[in-house]
Order: C-alpha cells, then sequence, then structure tokens
C-alpha cells in the first residue's frame, strides 16, 4: 500500500510538472507576445515586407526587397538600394511603441498634423496585404509624435520625433563606392598625371612596378585596399551629365584599377573638385557622377615608397653560408662550421658564441626600416653612402651576396641612411637596430675558457695553498678522495657544470707579470682528467681586481679577465665538499 501511494504521488507530480511546462508556460509567453504587439504602434515583422515608400514633402522614395536581406531602390529612379539602412528603417518602425492613445475618434485630424501628414509611410507584405502609416505632429511639450495608422481612427502618440523619419534618397541608396573583396585582388593600377604605379600579387607576394621594382609591403597594401573598400559615395551629383569635361573626367586626373582573381575589373575615376568638399568621380561604366570624399584622393595619391616593403631582409637561417660586419674599427668575417657551428674566420681564428650569432640573425630577420627617403641613389655623398661607414653582407647558399650599406645620420642622430644591394632606394634606420646588428668581436667569439666533453672528465684536482682537494668519478657518481674521502652527492657534477660555462669578460693585452696577476701564488688552480692520465683543461686562478670584481686567470698560455660570478661557485675549502 505504501508503495503505491507514493508512485500515485509521483504521477501527480509528474503532471503536474508536464502540465506546465506544456499548458501554463506557453500561455505565459504567448500573452507576453500579445502584450507587446498590442504595445506597438504598427505590429508587423520586418523580414515579412515586400516593399514600402516614403510619401512627403518631397519626391517619392519607394523601396523593393530582391532577397532576404537586399533592397533595391525603385523610386525616384532605379538603383542598388542601402540594405542596413533600409533594414533598420523599417526595423525602428516595427519598435514604435505607443506612449498613450490619444483619441479614439477624433473628428479634427488637422490639430494633430493628420490631415495633410508630413510623412505617408506605405508598406506592402506577404500574403498581398498592405498597410499605410501617417506620421503627424511633435506634442508641443516635445518628445513624442502624433501617429495613426490609415484606416484605423484612432490617433496615437509614440515616443519620437520628425527627425527620425526625414530620410532622402541619398539614405536608402546604396553608397558603396566599388563593391570587392580585398583578399581577392591580384592586381593594382594607378595612373594619374604625375606617375604611373602598378601592383601584382603573385601568390602572397606584392610586387611593385613604375618608378621603383620592388617588393610591396602586404599590410600597406591591405590598408590601403580597405580604405578604398570602406570609402563611401558622399553625394550623387549628376544622373547624365552632358560633358565629363566640367567635372574633370575628360580625361581624369587620377583613375583606379582592380583586378580580382576572376579578372572582374573595378575602377574608379576622380577629378576635379567641388569646393574643396570632395572630388568628382565616376565608378566603373556607370554614366553617373558622384562626389568622393578628399582623403579617398589622398589614399589614391601616395608616393610609391608607402607601398614599399619595410622588411630589412627576408631569409631563412639555414641558407647563410656566411658573414661579414665591416665598421670603421674592425671587419668580422664568420662562415657556417660543420653541425651548424660558426667560426669567426677574421681578425682572429676562433670558434663564434652560437647564443649571440643566433640572437643577431633573429634581430637582422625583425629588423624594419624605418622610412624609406628616396627612390634614386643620384647624389650618394648626401647621404654618406658613396663611402659607407659601415656594412652587413651575408652570403647564401644559391651563391648570391646581399649587402647592407649604412651611410650618414640623419639630422636628428636618431636613424641612420642606408642602402642595399641591386636596390637605388635610399632609406633609413633607428641607430637602435643599427647597434644591435653590429656586435663586436667580443661579442661574437665563444668566450668559453675551458672546452672538454663532461662525460670524458673522471678526476679533478683542485690546489689551494697547501691543499689538494681531488675528485673522482665512479659510475655517476663523484666522490672526494683527498684530503678525505667524502661522498659528495653533486658537488662533482655541479663543478662540472660551472667549469663548462665559465666566460671569460676580456683577454688581458699585454699580459701581466705573474706576481702582479697573483698568478706566482695564485688563488687556487684546478684541473680537469680523463682516464687519471689525460690532462683535457686546467685553469689558474689569480688576484681579485676591484671594484671591477675581476680575477686574473690563465688558460694554456693566455690571460683573462672573469668575473667574481664564475669564480665564486667553485670550492676550494673542505667545509664546502661537505653534504649539506
Amino acid at each position: 500500500m505504501k508503495f503505491k501511494g507514493t508512485a500515485l504521488m509521483s504521477a501527480v507530480f509528474l503532471s503536474l510538472v508536464l502540465f506546465y511546462f506544456f499548458v501554463d508556460l506557453p500561455a505565459e509567453q504567448k500573452e507576453k507576445i500579445e502584450k507587446e504587439r498590442a504595445e506597438k504602434i504598427f505590429p508587423f515583422e520586418t523580414e515579412k515586407v515586400l516593399e514600402f515608400s516614403l510619401a512627403g514633402n518631397g519626391d517619392l522614395i519607394a523601396l523593393k526587397r530582391n532577397a532576404p536581406h537586399s533592397w533595391e531602390l525603385t523610386r525616384p529612379l532605379s538603383a542598388s538600394g542601402d540594405s542596413v539602412e533600409a533594414e533598420a528603417f523599417l526595423s525602428e518602425i516595427e519598435n514604435l511603441k505607443k506612449t498613450r492613445v490619444v483619441e479614439e475618434n477624433p473628428k479634427d485630424l488637422s490639430i494633430y498634423g493628420l490631415s495633410t501628414p508630413f510623412l505617408k509611410i506605405h508598406f506592402k507584405f506577404e500574403n498581398e496585404k498592405e498597410g499605410t502609416l501617417l506620421l503627424g505632429n511633435e506634442n508641443p511639450m516635445g518628445g513624442n509624435l502624433y501617429i495613426k495608422r490609415e484606416n484605423y481612427p484612432a490617433v496615437m502618440m509614440t515616443p519620437a520625433s520628425k527627425s527620425q523619419f526625414e530620410k532622402s534618397v541619398y539614405n536608402f541608396r546604396d553608397k558603396t563606392l566599388l563593391n570587392f573583396s580585398t583578399g581577392t585582388i591580384k592586381r593594382i593600377q594607378i595612373i594619374s598625371e604625375k606617375k604611373n604605379l602598378e601592383l601584382k600579387k603573385k601568390g602572397e607576394v606584392w610586387k611593385i612596378s613604375g618608378d621603383i621594382d620592388a617588393q610591396g609591403d602586404k599590410d600597406a597594401i591591405m590598408n590601403f585596399l580597405q580604405s578604398i573598400q570602406f570609402s563611401r559615395v558622399q553625394e550623387f551629383v549628376d544622373e547624365n551629365p552632358d560633358s565629363l569635361e566640367p567635372y574633370g573626367l575628360n580625361p581624369p586626373k587620377l583613375k583606379l584599377i582592380l583586378e580580382s582573381e576572376k579578372d572582374k575589373i573595378h575602377t574608379l575615376a576622380l577629378g576635379n573638385t567641388k569646393e574643396g568638399k570632395g572630388y568628382f568621380g565616376k565608378i566603373n561604366d556607370a554614366k553617373n557622377i558622384v562626389l568622393v570624399d578628399t582623403r579617398l584622393f589622398d589614399t589614391l595619391s601616395q608616393k610609391t615608397v608607402e607601398f614599399l616593403d619595410k622588411t630589412l631582409i627576408a631569409f631563412e637561417e639555414k641558407e647563410i653560408l656566411a658573414l661579414s660586419l665591416r665598421s670603421e674599427n674592425e671587419t668580422i668575417h664568420l662562415v657556417r662550421g660543420i653541425n651548424n657551428n660558426w667560426d669567426i674566420q677574421s681578425p682572429i681564428k676562433t670558434t663564434a658564441d652560437l647564443s649571440t650569432l643566433n640572437s643577431l640573425l633573429f634581430d637582422l630577420k625583425e629588423a624594419k626600416i624605418t622610412e624609406f627617403i628616396k627612390i634614386s641613389l643620384d647624389i650618394p655623398k648626401k647621404f654618406g653612402l658613396d663611402t659607407p661607414q659601415k656594412s652587413f653582407s651575408l652570403k647564401m647558399k644559391d651563391g648570391k651576396t646581399w649587402t647592407l650599406r649604412f651611410g650618414n645620420q640623419t639630422s636628428n642622430g636618431k636613424q641612420v641612411f642606408a642602402s642595399r644591394t641591386g636596390e637605388s632606394t635610399v632609406f633609413s634606420i633607428s641607430k637602435e637596430v643599427v647597434n644591435k646588428l653590429f656586435r663586436s668581436l667580443h661579442d661574437l667569439r665563444n668566450k668559453k675558457l675551458l672546452q672538454f666533453e663532461s662525460d670524458e672528465v673522471t678526476k679533478i684536482l683542485i690546489k689551494a695553498s697547501d691543499k689538494l682537494f681531488e675528485l673522482k668519478k665512479k659510475g655517476s657518481e663523484w666522490h672526494l678522495e683527498k684530503p678525505e674521502k667524502i661522498k659528495t652527492k653533486h658537488i662533482g657534477h655541479d663543478l662540472i657544470w660551472t667549469l663548462k660555462g665559465l666566460e671569460f669578460n676580456s683577454i688581458v693585452t699585454p699580459p701581466l707579470p705573474e706576481n702582479l696577476a697573483g698568478l706566482n701564488a695564485p688563488l687556487f688552480t684546478i684541473s680537469l682528467w680523463k682516464n687519471e692520465l689525460e690532462e683535457v683543461a686546467a685553469l689558474k686562478v689569480g688576484k681579485l681586481f676591484d671594484p671591477e670584481q675581476e680575477y686574473i686567470v690563465q688558460a694554456g698560455n693566455q690571460q683573462y679577465r672573469v668575473k667574481n660570478k664564475f669564480i665564486e661557485p667553485i670550492p676550494f675549502d673542505l667545509e664546502n665538499f661537505m653534504p649539506q
């Protein structure tokens, strides 16, 4: 019995839930929709409007829907409509709400300005339904407009003003200048009285031809195309001009030709100015004359240099065989060695610091031209490029050599004039970038003091005054053998790692006498051994110089200055070997 009672209660509860979701809730939603509809001046759905027209003091304006979001202007002329403007206008009317019903059956509509309304808006809907909205005066108190539906007696008031509905043909006419997608354009031509410019796209690369042949800046060209794409007609001047000459369009002062991937051609011709408000223009093969913004003319009149690629050089690191840096003080020549290592060939022969060289190549790849100064290098002396002060060269695997020449500084001292191999263009580069590229020999050379293979070292000897510390490697572990036998845990591995990373700060030239360098009675010496008998590296640490905090050390026959931070971790006291 208890089970039956529980089941009955569950069934009742489920029935109530189902009743709410399938009966009560839909009823509430329906009531809400009906209430919102009742509050509206003219309840309709924008997407069901097929045509609408505005009749006021001026010409009748009529539009017809071509597609779900496409409108055509049919009166007072046939033209493409501004679909965004048309749908926004319809949406605004659809959402008009009545503040109140002013009069249910008015005898005199003139007191509301509705006997001769300032605007009649007529609608044609699906299913051949029609409707008209009459707009009258604004309420004397302001903020509201008298309005009524034709064939309905009631006069209503809505929170709106006349200015919201004062539309012209221009408002509803498509103001698109050139209808294209920036990504599909493969060729750009600008023909003007002063110059001709052509940009061609091959793959993802733009090439410039005209008064200069060079690679184009993709971002600059995309911005240029977007400026055109988003430009709008400012005014429709003349639909059927008798002549193009009064507008300066026969021939035009400037002509833009865009060619898309499907060989579709878009053209824009620009002529005279109109009282400083803009330029007369002609779009494609259309007969009518339009007015375009002055800024568009300025955009189309840009200098060729504005389209040039500001990347200093594009390259792949693996394709470089050699590089040279020539400055007033020295010329450094580096070549790629085996296993992608680099060697300095001059002014000395030594290995290069791979991390510094990679940093240099990264800075070179990221370097940007600040400004293009002159397309033709006809007066190189002015820029100091007849006898450049510095040069940077890359030799590539394909046999080509790329050279960057640097001349004088700009007047503000913040940039340097430069030019590239095979180009007559002069440009400027910031001094900061130049300084990043021209690393010194000291920066580029490998500054590691000791060269050895970590895995080969089996014994380490450290001599400090009257003390001798001997560490030996057994298997993968290190142990202190002298002066006491101690398991040192990580000290052996840490010491190898420290010595492997030991770098000098500078070379002591000429070398100091041993007594002045502290090498006659060194602080300590350290040697690394392979198989007990073969010494693979050795270092003698002398005097610490203040305030530089640099030690004089000797490796081989050369003296070096080494920062204290490299020497400090090396243990030469028994306490330092004790397990912590």
